[in-house]
């Protein structure tokens, strides 16, 4: 029995000190291939992660050296080695309730672990051989991770126990290859680790997060008095959850009071109900199908930022921005932008800022296992990968104080704290604190591109994070605001501020936004909007208005040259009807059917709007009467439905040309 103990005791201890080194080797290899593949990881998330995959292999070693050790006999090198390769596998492989995929796991993992154990090379070479076969699995799971994951092919259901179990296996039989020829462990494991890093010279590429410096900027500034102008976007929110727009909740109190200090539009919607192409018709005045920065229809060549195929058209370099009108004017520009997803530099909409800041705030091309295992226990643990509001201002101000004097400035901000994953932070969470149910569903995905109808308790569950996470970031938009006031350019400045493009929470069986049908929680968005002087205009408009209408109201009140093709009116001055528009998303197509092989165009007409897709479907709502769109009236009225399809026909496939001649090519209803 003493010999057992000590046998146990002594296991413990080894397995403890390989426990600390395997966890450093998971954390160092995760980084390294996540890195080389174009991660972006702050500091104190490199040392949050460090801390739990160190602290996890210490507990893991102690047990399963301690185990090891029970018969009397110490633990080998590659013992260890490959029992901490399977609790590492494990981690990735835990998701309760239930457990299944672990049993699954498990139960691969100790059929293969001989073969493993034999291609290991047992007992021989103690710490080396540990430390090699430690490093061989991690990185076969990474590597092998990576690779599936990025081929549209993720893991999961019964392929991830069984691919995860069978990954460090073909990492030691990869070794055993090379082993036929470099016979000594030290010398095969220099080799490899030489390979290793010449291939992550050849094929790494690591993602530059320096804002891009443009210093061009025409000499002669704009006559004195020439109003800064600050334009801020709210991603992802929709107007009524705002309690700026009466909404329940007090989500907006910020919002509200620069309301009572400015106009209000009731009627402000999105031309497109996602990132890009709404960003787009912001900065040139242009609908999707003008400006070109939409949908493709099919998969294009190449990857955006963060890995995925990409759908999407950039912004053309033959456009002219708003960045690049007020640059011209002799403006000095900034943009900081938290999306980093679709305002990165690649989709084209930097043109004209001499400062563009769209760092993610934390880009893991490969997902730590021990992260994945955390969020158990703390769902909100690296959940979002943007830039809080906060940090977006801080960089803001900076530069904005460092702005040289005698230029008026465009300042862009855009915030993202309503975009999903919904889990709303302290001490903003409080509405969803209190719901039954809230602990579960916190560690439960609800995003989903599927249309079905959700739970009640899972509604309320997204409705409560998201109204908590527009009340975040309401809080710094009111915080930047005092900043602006107490630097002295508030007062004659033209302040916009509004959204790209709303969210769905459950209606119509829907969540999300991107190639959804275009209800109105994806198109109505908030626009409030501050004139310059002190005698400025205030008060409620409720002319239907739309992003395009944004820069047209900038050129007028700086005094700048208004860009051809611009389909846009000032703000105060608006006559053509509100359109809309979305082609297909393949990658929509490709996982969920066809449901979304359909591209959708809207025009609204007074209290009217048809909703027109490429199937053939007609839809007709009278939104005074039917907010939530149920009712569609489109067989009871044909007359008006026909005659507003004509004229959505001719809004949006009318050649390039001014605003003015699309409004006068309507045709009235009668």
């Amino acid at each position: 029995m003493r010999e057992r103990f000590q046998g146990v005791l002594t296991g413990a201890l080894r397995g403890l000190a390989a426990g600390l080194v395997a966890g450093a080797a998971w954390w160092a290899v995760e980084g390294a291939i996540s890195w080389l593949a174009g991660a972006v990881v702050p500091a104190l998330v490199l040392g949050q992660l460090a801390a739990l995959d160190v602290g996890l292999g210490a507990v893991f070693g102690l047990v399963i050296g301690g185990a090891l050790g029970f018969g009397g006999r110490r633990p080998g090198g590659a013992a260890l080695a490959l029992g901490l390769a399977a609790a590492y596998g494990l981690l990735r492989v835990w998701e309760p309730p239930g457990l299944g995929a672990e049993a699954l796991f498990l139960a691969a993992s100790a059929t293969l672990a001989p073969l493993a154990l034999a291609l290991g090379g047992r007992d021989r070479d103690g710490g080396l051989r540990f430390l090699h076969v430690t490093l061989l699995a991690t990185a076969a799971v990474g590597l092998g991770e990576l690779l599936l994951e990025g081929h549209d092919a993720p893991l999961t259901g019964i392929r991830l126990p069984l691919v995860i179990a069978a990954l460090p296996l073909a990492g030691l039989v990869a070794d055993a290859l090379v082993g036929l020829v470099v016979r000594r462990h030290g010398a095969r494991l220099a080799l490899e680790l030489v390979a290793a890093g010449v291939a992550a010279l050849v094929l790494g590429h690591p993602l530059g997060s320096a804002p891009l410096d443009d210093p061009i900027v025409t000499a002669v500034p704009p006559p004195a008095g020439t109003p800064d102008v600050i334009l801020v976007s709210l991603d992802t929110t929709r107007a009524d959850h705002l309690s700026t727009y009466g909404y329940a909740r007090e989500t907006s109190p910020h919002l509200t009071a620069f309301a009572a200090d400015a106009l209000r539009f009731t009627e402000a919607r999105s031309p497109a109900a996602w990132t890009l192409p709404g960003h787009a018709s912001l900065f040139t005045g242009m609908y999707p199908s003008r400006h070109g920065a939409r949908l493709a229809g099919a998969w294009l060549p190449g990857e955006s930022i963060d890995g995925r195929r990409r759908v999407a058209f950039p912004l053309a370099p033959s456009a002219v921005t708003l960045a690049e009108v007020l640059r011209d004017r002799g403006y000095q520009t900034g943009a900081f932008v938290a999306n980093f997803s679709y305002l990165y530099r690649d989709w084209g909409l930097a043109q004209g800022f001499a400062r563009y800041d769209d760092a993610p705030g934390l880009l893991l091309r490969l997902s730590p296992h021990a992260m994945r295992f955390a969020r158990h226990f703390a769902p909100g643990f690296l959940l979002k990968p943007f830039r809080a509001a906060p940090e977006i201002n801080a960089a803001a101000l900076t530069w904005l104080d460092q702005a040289p004097a005698g230029r008026p400035v465009l300042l862009f901000v855009n915030y993202m704290e309503p975009h999903q994953p919904w889990l709303a932070p302290a001490p903003y969470d409080g509405w969803a604190r209190g719901l039954p149910d809230a602990t579960r569903l916190a560690e439960k995905n609800l995003y989903t591109h599927e249309v079905r109808d959700l739970r009640e308790s899972e509604r309320a569950f997204i409705t409560a994070n998201y109204d908590g996470q527009l009340a975040a970031m309401d809080a710094a938009l009111g915080e930047l605001l005092d900043a602006l006031r107490a630097r002295g350019r508030y007062e004659n400045a033209l302040v916009i501020v509004t959204a790209d493009h709303g969210e769905f929470l459950g209606e119509h069986g829907q969540v999300g936004h991107i190639g959804r049908m275009l209800y109105e929680p994806v198109l109505h968005v908030p626009l409030v909007v501050k004139l310059p002087g002190a005698d400025h205009r205030r008060g409620v408009v409720e002319t239907p208005v739309q992003l395009v209408d944004v820069l047209p109201t900038v050129v007028e009140a700086t005094g700048a040259t208004l860009p051809a093709g611009v389909q846009g009116e000032p703000l105060l001055a608006v006559t053509h009807a509100s359109l809309a528009e979305e082609e297909i998303n393949p990658f929509l197509v490709s996982h969920y059917g066809e449901t979304y092989n359909r591209g959708v165009r809207v025009l609204y007409d007074g209290d009217y709007k048809l909703i027109s897709t490429t199937r053939g479907e007609r839809m007709l709502f009278d939104l005074a009467h039917d907010p939530e769109e149920v009712h569609d009236l489109a067989e009871r009225e044909p007359e008006r439905t026909t005659s507003l399809l004509r004229r959505l026909h001719e809004a949006l496939d009318t050649p390039v040309g001014t605003a003015q001649a699309v409004a006068e090519n309507r045709i009235e209803v009668k």
